[in-house]
């Protein structure tokens, strides 16, 4: 009989059932993180939650990965693209905001910017020293890991954007306001 992996829940698990753990994974791990979580009726849309912190607004896909592969170099592999039958489409900015990969046997987040996304393959290794100061070939996205901040409003003081508007407001006389920063419009275009 095959021994279970530590990792894993008990029972019979498929992907599609690792997929579900994982997002609620994310959701918990996203709450903790003071980040408000909420997910769209059905699953016709590319992401898998909307993210709200302070006035930012995010869109959220979900991949996790459970087992290692079997490759020369060590890691983790997530494909980034549309579930479908043939191969798959990469997703855009048009669909999402943000990859967020789940290594499962490590217990570790990505919060992968869908902009900086190479190809659909993203390798990722959590055993190496964090902050992505790497030698090691094809480690893009170590500067993600557990990067949620990037899923978190800025404060004022952070960006050049919020001083501009909060100087223009005390010379006009105007109540401090922050201007909403949300990374998707009603519409679903999104804004930069």
């Amino acid at each position: 009989m095959k021994k279970r992996k530590d990792y894993l829940p008990a029972g019979h698990l498929g992907t599609k059932r690792m997929g579900e753990l994982a997002e609620l994974a994310f959701m918990y791990r996203a709450a903790s993180e003071g980040i408000g979580v909420a997910r769209p009726y059905g699953d016709s849309h590319a992401y898998d939650f909307l993210t709200q912190h302070g006035r930012l607004l995010a869109r959220v896909q979900v991949k996790s990965c459970y087992t290692l592969t079997n490759r020369r170099q060590s890691g983790f592999t997530i494909l980034a693209r549309h579930r479908m039958s043939r191969g798959g489409v990469a997703y855009s900015l048009e669909d999402i905001d943000f990859i967020a990969a789940y290594v499962a046997p490590c217990q570790t987040w990505y919060v992968i910017p869908i902009e900086v996304l190479k190809s659909i393959s993203i390798r990722l290794h959590p055993g190496l020293c964090p902050g992505g100061k790497t030698k090691r070939a094809g480690a893009f996205y170590e500067t993600y890991r557990e990067a949620w901040h990037l899923l978190k409003e800025p404060q004022a003081t952070e960006t050049p954007e919020h001083k501009k508007h909060d100087a223009a407001n005390k010379i006009l006389g105007e109540p401090n306001l922050p201007p909403l920063t949300p990374r998707v419009s009603l519409n679903g275009t999104t804004k930069r």
